[in-house]
């Protein structure tokens, strides 16, 4: 079987495109996986969340079909303006990640209406949640 997707990279890599924030080493505001502590108080955090077994179909193909599911968090700095900044942010997240169509994948598409308001955290930083689902096929 072809290797399996690094999802939650390229789900990171959807927002990155549409200008959400940037990968690079030094002071990244987009994260593939877990965020270190030291993150900056505004950024977004793609984390595979979850998938199902392979699907194999059409027989003696050897091709299966996988359905993960990746949870973004969008958080925001504190202040006076975080909410209604990291309000739109996860909002343009949630509209990058609407019916895209990347390059290997059958789709990418959010689960829900909208992003979800999670409330502040402890430091008083206002978040939000998407659920998006990935769909790619794999070949033996």
């Amino acid at each position: 079987m072809s290797r399996l997707k690094d999802v939650e990279l390229d789900v990171a890599r959807l927002l990155e495109a549409a200008g959400l924030g940037s990968l690079a080493d030094g002071l990244p505001t987009l994260y593939a996986g877990p965020y270190p502590p030291g993150a900056p108080d505004a950024f977004i955090a793609c984390r595979f969340s979850g998938g199902e077994k392979p699907e194999k179909y059409l027989a003696g193909a050897r091709t299966a079909l996988h359905r993960c599911t990746v949870t973004v968090l969008v958080r925001a700095a504190r202040g006076p303006d975080g909410y209604s900044e990291g309000s739109a942010r996860a909002r343009a997240a949630w509209e990058a990640l609407y019916d895209a169509h990347p390059e290997g994948y059958v789709s990418v598409d959010v689960e829900d209406g909208g992003p979800t308001y999670l409330g502040e955290d402890e430091e008083g930083r206002p978040r939000w949640s998407l659920t998006v689902g990935v769909l790619y096929h794999s070949h033996a």
